[in-house]
């Protein structure tokens, strides 16, 4: 408004010096420099009107209808083509000027002018419209021509663009109205893909659920639409997929695809799933010994020893309930277990390090962080219990899953070895109640124990 208050003074001031002029003044003024006073009188009241006409179409009709602010470049074209017909009539009626042979002289003016700047005019008109349409905004990701980046600027002249190798690109707007151009728009999902293939061994649904899980977890994914998997060929040797899955920032779409293949091969690792490769290939290698990858083997025996739950067990009935077990690989950031989801399972830390999380109230929170030698899941594993917590993995981490199948094998051949567990159970839980405050009394204690052992022997059906 203070661009419309200014200009409106100074005309009525011009106006008020001019009328005062014509009827105060003691001599005759000459009557050319009162015309110049009323041209200057005219031009200011135009500035008036056209800056209160900017003011409603642009920053009041166009923001109510679009719900976006117009372009500038608009309002610079908007404010030409007014002041342009505005010095043209002071010219003609007021100042009587012969404006015919100027009008002759600026057309002519014009034709050259065009001829030799035909590129730059092409460009400023095209700027002109894509400020008008608006196809893209700033921040936005475009692909023009094989070159893809998000939107930093877009001039009369030219458009630029930040490329994901942070370098920067202008392509002439002339370019980029004429030809087609593939938009993402920020902070709208669009959908995106990740290939890999699996052996005919495994069945499709079992793929399908392990690469979909794969998925979940990541904070540039958009999960307003869940990711999916689907089947898109038969190859010679191998079943090829793909895994659909949602962003709202194009420019993180090359790293994130990057880290989902690394979660599907920590995934396919675990649920023993192959990535063949072509029957018609083969491969020979020869390996010398000391040129061979050094992988650290993990003592699981050390640490299910140093567990007290596992104290009633023998040290051969400790060996089998390893071989029996199975050895599962994590990567950064993989969910081990989600709070709610069935299990039946436990899990011992060889390497690696893992947060437990929980929700309250819709904020999630760390409550322990478990290194190397920790567990957790055993109530699950004894009991059938859902998992009551979010185990995530904040490094590589190995593991061995202690399942009911391994020791459900132990308890049949050795039935005491369930009450022993119940105890052994009971007494972990009475010294972590009593570590958070909450003691019980030692009667409560062995209720809960004999309660235990009941469901102990209803889980594992041992009669």
């Amino acid at each position: 408004m203070k661009k419309i208050i200014w200009p409106a003074a100074a005309a009525l001031a011009s106006f008020s010096a001019y009328f005062a002029l014509r009827r105060l003044a003691a001599a005759p003024i000459h009557q050319e420099e009162l015309r110049e006073l009323l041209a200057l009188c005219y031009t200011l009241l135009g500035m008036t009107v056209v800056k209160s006409c900017s003011y409603f179409f642009f920053d009041f009709l166009y923001l109510k209808r679009t719900g976006r602010e117009a372009p500038d470049l608009l309002k610079i074209m908007f404010s030409l083509f007014c002041y342009s017909t505005l010095f043209m009539l002071i010219l003609g009626v007021v100042l009587k000027y012969n404006v015919t042979g100027l009008v002759a002289t600026s057309a002519a003016v014009s034709v050259v002018i065009g001829f030799a700047l035909q590129d730059t005019l092409g460009n400023f008109f095209a700027g002109a419209s894509l400020h008008v349409e608006q196809p893209f905004k700033i921040k936005d990701s475009i692909r023009f021509r094989d070159r893809t980046g998000e939107v930093e600027t877009v001039s009369w002249r030219s458009t630029t663009i930040r490329t994901p190798d942070n370098s920067f690109l202008k392509f002439p707007n002339s370019l980029l109205a004429r030809d087609p151009i593939e938009i993402f728009p920020f902070e709208s999902p669009h959908r995106h893909s990740v290939a890999f293939s699996a052996s005919y061994e495994v069945s499709p649904r079992t793929v399908i659920n392990t690469a979909r899980s794969a998925a979940l977890g990541f904070a540039d994914i958009s999960y307003e639409i869940e990711p999916s998997a689907r089947i898109t060929g038969f190859g010679p040797s191998s079943i090829d997929y793909e895994l659909l899955y949602w962003m709202k920032d194009y420019m993180k779409v090359g790293e994130t695809a990057a880290r989902l293949r690394e979660r599907l091969w920590y995934a396919f690792h675990r649920d023993n799933i192959s990535m063949p490769f072509p029957t018609r290939h083969v491969l020979f290698q020869k390996v010398k010994t000391e040129e061979r990858e050094c992988v650290a083997v993990v003592d699981y025996r050390r640490a299910i020893d140093s567990i007290d739950i596992f104290a009633p067990l023998s040290s051969m009935e400790k060996e089998a309930l390893i071989s029996l077990s199975e050895v599962r690989l994590f990567g950064l950031g993989e969910f081990m277990v989600r709070s709610g989801e069935a299990g039946d399972s436990m899990f011992i830390i060889g390497r690696g390090r893992a947060e437990v999380r929980v929700c309250s109230n819709g904020t999630h929170s760390t409550v322990a962080v478990l290194n190397t030698g920790g567990f957790f899941g055993e109530m699950s594993l004894f009991s059938g219990e859902p998992r009551s917590a979010d185990v995530v993995a904040v490094e590589e981490s190995e593991v061995l899953e202690i399942g009911k199948p391994s020791l459900q094998k132990l308890l049949v051949e050795n039935v005491k070895l369930a009450k022993a567990f119940s105890k052994k159970v009971t007494e972990r839980l009475a010294a972590l109640e009593e570590h958070a405050g909450q003691v019980g009394r030692h009667e409560d204690i062995k209720v809960e124990e004999g309660k235990f052992f009941e469901r102990i022997k209803r889980f594992f059906n041992l009669g």
